[in-house]
């Protein structure tokens, strides 16, 4: 068996590229990532959010045959509690990852094509092995299966959906969700037209915009999920309210204690006190028509511990101006380019707050600084708790 027929090329050219830099590769500290894993009829493995540690990955019993805990692989093995596993390259120092909490995709030498497990990085298909490279904290793995072929005996290679929906909704009153197609080659981003979004009793098919309006008929935490032929389905969980029903941090009637909106991160840590916040309406790097951006600023913070604070900070640049969304005043001001301040809006696992009008064109910087109640605080990571986006 050739290692050559089992690795898609892209990875065999980005393995070599890694031996010649071996000598240079150091280790990196612990850092706070999230793990997916689509498989061909259902999700493996909701988003989860894990801390890497510097304990080696071996998946054959072979101290040698070893990965980085902060490698992908040390991020997998955390995320799925060691239920994957894959054969060991001694020539390119790697793991071939061939089963995935229960699902296995062998490579058959005589089959004119195989699925193998896909593996992008922060919305774009890795350049390296799951073993090669230390994470950095906020990125994003997803695994999924796809198509090698020598012989062009594969269907078209899917796109990745990213689904953006309100962490809270009120039952019976449309929200719009939001959904992105991460191009199979690149990785770029464009809107999904022509996707399924479904759940809770609702669903509803995207517009050329990549969005619909989806209207719950179910109350509580609710499953949402993205999907569509050629895609790679994402999923979402909303909090369904009926008013003031005691859900989703409404108030009772009866004076009932509030409960909070589901997290929509996985609470799966293994790191010391991690605390990740992370911006669930808002696109990062979207351009937004004018009008169209997302009013409804929400997010979630995971931790090991009580949310004791969320903090956001809006900022706003045009034409060489510079302005600050102020907390009290409800509006931006003028600003020093590259300041602004933070302003508590929860005290709960998610938040909503409401902007009072439509956001003007500008470049935007979205970010989220949350506390337990131990006192340790998240940290700035573009693309979940730091979202820059745009309004023209």
């Amino acid at each position: 068996m050739l290692i050559s027929r089992r690795l898609p090329k892209f990875l065999l050219l980005a393995c070599l590229l890694s031996l010649a830099f071996a000598s240079l590769a150091r280790a990196a500290a612990p850092a706070t990532v999230s793990v997916r894993v689509e498989g061909v009829n259902q999700t493996l493995l909701p988003e989860t959010s894990v801390t890497t540690n510097s304990t080696p990955v071996v998946k054959d019993g072979h101290a040698e045959d070893s990965c980085s805990g902060g490698s992908a692989a040390g991020a997998l093995e955390l995320a799925t509690h060691g239920e994957w596993g894959g054969e060991w390259s001694s020539m390119f120092h790697e793991y071939t990852v061939e089963t995935i909490l229960g699902e296995t995709h062998l490579f058959e030498p005589e089959a004119p094509a195989n699925y193998f497990w896909s593996y992008w990085l922060d919305n774009t298909p890795a350049t390296v092995g799951v073993c090669e490279g230390e994470l950095n904290g906020g990125e994003s793995i997803l695994f999924f299966p796809e198509c090698f072929s020598e012989v062009g005996a594969c269907p078209a290679a899917p796109n990745p959906l990213g689904l953006s929906a309100p962490t809270i909704a009120e039952r019976g009153v449309p929200v719009t969700v939001s959904v992105t197609s991460h191009a199979n080659a690149s990785g770029a981003a464009s809107p999904a037209a022509g996707v399924t979004v479904s759940g809770g009793g609702a669903s509803a098919t995207t517009n050329a915009s990549g969005q619909a309006s989806v209207t719950f008929s179910q109350t509580g935490t609710v499953a949402l999920q993205a999907s569509g032929p050629g895609t790679v389905r994402d999923e979402t969980t909303v909090c369904v309210h009926a008013g003031n029903d005691g859900n989703c941090g409404t108030t009772a009637p009866s004076g009932a204690t509030i409960t909070p909106a589901p997290s929509t991160t996985a609470s799966s840590y293994s790191g010391p006190y991690a605390v990740v916040a992370k911006a669930t309406s808002v696109l990062d790097d979207h351009v937004y028509a004018p009008g169209r951006a997302p009013r409804l600023l929400s997010g979630t913070v995971a931790s090991h511990g009580q949310v004791a604070s969320i903090e956001m900070r809006l900022r706003r640049s045009d034409r060489g101006r510079c302005y600050a969304y102020d907390g009290k005043s409800e509006r931006f001001v003028r600003a020093r380019c590259g300041s602004g301040s933070f302003f508590k809006v929860a005290s709960t696992p998610s938040f909503s707050y409401l902007l009072p009008g439509a956001l003007a064109p500008g470049r935007y910087v979205l970010d989220l600084e949350a506390t337990d109640a131990a006192g340790h605080r998240s940290t700035l990571a573009r693309g979940t708790s730091r979202i820059v986006f745009y309004v023209r």
